[in-house]
């Protein structure tokens, strides 16, 4: 198993959740959906594993521990990406 950060991966199923309690951002696209990724991913720790043992471990605290901070840091990071294409349509 080659070593991964599993933060992506629960960053994109948060995001994906958060976007359908949002309908407002349900239209979000491809490039604004990787812009909120990469800013939330750069502004949370990294939990890499190299093992699927390691991996169903952290899978299984991660969820429970960090949900909070990567639902305030995905707000953050969508606040920042809609507020800036609202300014770049004047």
């Amino acid at each position: 198993m080659p070593v991964h950060n599993l933060m992506e991966e629960l960053v994109g199923s948060c995001l994906k959740e958060y976007i359908l309690r949002h309908v407002e951002l349900q239209n979000l696209g491809e490039g604004k959906f990787a812009d909120v990724m990469a800013i939330t991913l750069n502004r949370l720790p990294a939990k890499y594993v190299s093992t699927e043992k390691g991996e169903v471990f952290a899978k299984t605290q991660l969820r429970a521990q960090l949900e909070s901070d990567v639902y305030k840091e995905l707000s953050y990071a969508i606040e920042k990406v809609t507020s800036f294409r609202r300014q770049s349509e004047f």
